[in-house]
């Protein structure tokens, strides 16, 4: 029982440790300063594990794993589409 609640609470920070980046990158509407080599890293290692404990259904891992791989999803959008506003020119 104890060593299950251990794990839901890695899992739980593991699961939000990409939030602050992903809520940035939200706001901003781009997510320039990441590098590609990370950001692909990344989602390959999430699909990789998800893969990997599927099978044994180890629902707090699978929690930690899918909440990353949305958060990755959203940062790499916004690396490939970044929607930065136009600086508005003063007129003298």
């Amino acid at each position: 029982m104890a060593l299950e609640v251990i794990g839901w609470i890695g899992a739980i920070c593991f699961a939000i440790c990409g939030l602050p980046q992903a809520i940035k990158c939200f706001r901003d509407k781009h997510a320039d300063g990441l590098d590609w080599f990370f950001l692909i890293l990344w989602f390959t290692g999430e699909i990789c594990m998800l893969i990997y404990i599927l099978p044994e259904l180890l629902i707090p891992l699978i929690v930690n794993y899918f909440a990353n791989l949305i958060f990755v999803m959203v940062i790499i959008y916004y690396k490939v589409f970044p929607q930065r506003q136009a600086i508005p020119q003063k007129i003298e």
